[in-house]
């Protein structure tokens, strides 16, 4: 079977879950047997799309960061000739997702999407950080972007299907109006990577054993560790003077949380690694004891995949989203609701319990592993996309029996156009909102952040238990910040 996987992300340059998820799946596709041709922006001749099949369209980069191209319409007979596929997947978030309904109803090919991005909880990253702190904008802002979701839910419906990454994400678009079927796979792990056992312990020396919380994310608002610094030093490390709170990671937030880590008077005991190879990970999740996670923007969430793998519990609070797809409360980690007086409170006996209590922990931890390996291998995932890669063969036969391309050219061309501009607009948009951004409305970098706060303590002591602080430069993109690397390192975020 030939299949087009359309997305942002048709190089190995950018790195984020969906773009790292989408890659993957290529790799295991061709394994099976299948080819995979890439459909989305030209990334210019500079960045090779790992020798595949490509379908390119106009790709303008993502002011924040050069390696993000967004698609526009264009060029003409890449739009008006059949791409050589069996079958379209879609990975994409933004309205590029027009072409799929296009060629859905232009030459009957079927046509699968995964809802990637929730954008309620994503858009703000849009904003400045004085539009941001204002509540009345970015209420705003929140409604504007859930009257978009009912415009991709009208555009997932030209297609024959839509996979969810979580289970909580059904009714969510049921609600919104998708009519098509729907069914949820999650996301692969890679085994090469996260089944080999951890070796040197990367942990400060004295980050004593059993007493170690982690998170691994990018360093951006969405994921809240700001609250959950505050939580560590105000519930978690008063009550125990070994327990300690790693940050793996970078991005546009980082010198803020390093701030906010050095006022809080445990920065003995909080450190900052920051970026590190996504090969590397596991390592960290293997020598961990905990991992925590206080974000509620998950639409999946790698990270909690991949500490389940190896091994590594988890307490979180209950998104009803990706998080809590995973996460099976009093199996492999336990969920806490988040907006309570006492979510914080309970939050820390949970960490308290697990810590206290290395039977239970251990028994958590095979669990983890065990259901992970059942949901999560990428030979159960791919066979799950061939069976609906079929279902939406039949669909579109019985859907789509004389597709556009058998009618006249007038209604050809009058759906690309619609196509074309819906397309236009809404990328538009977002080109503009990214120029704005990087014209000085928009957020700092982090290197940027990280050069002021370090010159705010430079004439305060460190505590002399302070963990080695490496600051990675980065720049701000479309999914937070990356640091400079080669296109080799993929982080994990």
């Amino acid at each position: 079977m030939r299949v087009g996987i359309f997305t942002e992300f048709p190089s190995p340059t950018v790195q984020s879950g969906p773009a790292i998820h989408t890659r993957f799946l290529a790799e295991q596709l061709e394994k099976r047997g299948h080819t995979v041709v890439m459909l989305g922006p030209d990334t210019g001749a500079n960045v090779p799309i790992n020798g595949r099949d490509s379908v390119l369209f106009y790709g303008l980069p993502f002011m924040t960061h050069p390696n993000v191209r967004i698609s526009l319409p264009g060029p003409y007979r890449n739009l008006m000739e059949r791409p050589p596929v069996d079958v379209l997947h879609g990975q994409t978030n933004t309205a590029q997702l027009a072409y799929a309904g296009y060629a859905h109803e232009m030459w009957g090919i079927p046509v699968i999407n995964t809802h990637t991005v929730h954008l309620p909880t994503h858009s703000h990253f849009l904003l400045s950080d004085r539009l941001y702190a204002n509540d009345t904008v970015r209420k705003w802002w929140k409604q504007r972007a859930d009257a978009t979701e009912h415009v991709f839910a009208r555009m997932y419906n030209r297609a024959d299907g839509l996979v969810v990454q979580s289970r909580h994400f059904v009714d969510y678009w049921r609600e919104r109006g998708v009519t098509i079927p729907i069914e949820v796979v999650g996301r692969p792990i890679d085994p090469a990577t996260f089944s080999k056992p951890a070796t040197r312990d990367p942990f400060p020396a004295n980050f004593a054993a059993g007493k170690r919380l982690l998170v691994v994310c990018r360093h951006d608002r969405e994921k809240r560790l700001e609250h959950l610094i505050d939580l560590f030093a105000s519930q978690i490390a008063p009550l125990d003077p070994e327990v300690t709170l790693t940050l793996v990671g970078d991005g546009h937030d980082h010198a803020n949380l390093y701030g906010r880590a050095r006022e809080s008077g445990y920065f003995d005991r909080i450190h900052f690694p920051g970026e590190v190879r996504h090969d590397e990970l596991v390592d960290w999740y293997g020598h961990a004891d905990l991992f925590l996670y206080t974000s509620l923007s998950e639409t999946f969430g790698n990270v909690i995949n991949e500490a389940l793998w190896c091994g590594v519990p988890v307490v979180a609070l209950d998104d009803e989203m990706g998080v809590a797809h995973q996460v099976q409360p009093g199996r492999n980690g336990f969920l806490v609701e988040p907006g309570r007086l006492d979510t914080d409170v309970t939050f820390a006996r949970r960490v308290q319990q697990l810590l206290g209590d290395p039977e239970l922990r251990g028994r958590f931890a095979l669990n983890a592993a065990r259901l992970s390996r059942e949901s999560s291998h990428p030979t159960s995932v791919v066979r799950r996309f061939e069976s609906i890669y079929e279902e939406a063969k039949r669909h579109a036969a019985e859907h789509v029996p004389r597709p556009l391309a058998q009618r006249s050219r007038i209604r050809q061309l009058a759906n690309l156009a619609r196509t074309a501009g819906q397309w236009g607009i809404m990328n538009g948009a977002a080109l503009a909102m990214g120029a704005m951004v990087s014209l000085g409305a928009g957020s700092r970098s982090s290197a940027v952040q990280h050069d002021e706060a370090v010159a705010r303590y430079l004439d305060q002591p460190l505590p002399t238990a302070t963990p080695e602080l490496r600051p990675v430069p980065a720049t701000v993109g479309l999914y937070g910040s990356e640091p400079s690397r080669s296109a080799g390192e993929a982080p994990i975020l």
